[in-house]
């Protein structure tokens, strides 16, 4: 009798209540609505950071920094950044943003122990470790496979172009350890 790949036979709970909220497995379409939401965060953290300041002048005033710009800068950061964590985590855990800040169950160790129990329960340890065998699959094709040189036998020279280039991006999302 055939044996089923091990993914099939893990069970995983489907939820689990941390802090008094229910933490559940996720579908994959709300897991990446929720993840679009980390586009979002570097803007928003630069505009909380640098109120009132376009990223031109951004840019001209970290050339100029002094030590009581970077005061302001980390207080700032200090004030967003909590508040970007607890409306990703309420987003991927879909518990309602506002009970997690007024929850006094909750605080800071709180909305870890959610994150983990989401983390647990979404299988996120198993997706990270396969993600990481396909990109070494991935850099071991793109270091196996021989580049062509513009001008050989058997291509044109926009093919063979196009696939030095296509080997170079691909190098450039997969770089070798040598390479780095």
């Amino acid at each position: 009798m055939p044996t089923k790949p091990k993914t099939e036979t893990l069970s995983l709970a489907k939820a689990v209540k941390v802090r008094g909220y229910q933490v559940r497995k996720l579908p994959l379409g709300k897991y990446l609505e929720a993840i679009e939401l980390l586009r979002d965060v570097p803007g928003d953290l630069l505009t909380a950071c640098f109120p009132g300041q376009s990223p031109e002048q951004i840019l001209r005033m970290l050339k100029e920094f002094t030590g009581s710009d970077l005061q302001a800068v980390i207080g700032n950061l200090m004030i967003a950044a909590p508040r970007q964590v607890v409306r990703i985590v309420a987003r991927l855990t879909e518990i309602d943003e506002t009970a997690l800040l007024d929850d006094p169950n909750v605080s800071l160790e709180g909305i870890v122990a959610i994150v983990e129990a989401w983390i647990e329960v979404n299988d996120i340890g198993n997706f990270i470790r396969a993600v990481r065998a396909l990109i070494t699959q991935a850099r071991a094709a793109v270091q196996s496979s021989p580049q062509p040189s513009i001008g050989s036998s058997g291509s044109s020279p926009s093919a063979s172009a196009s696939a030095s280039a296509s080997g170079s991006f691909l190098r450039t999302i997969f770089p070798t350890k040598s390479g780095r």
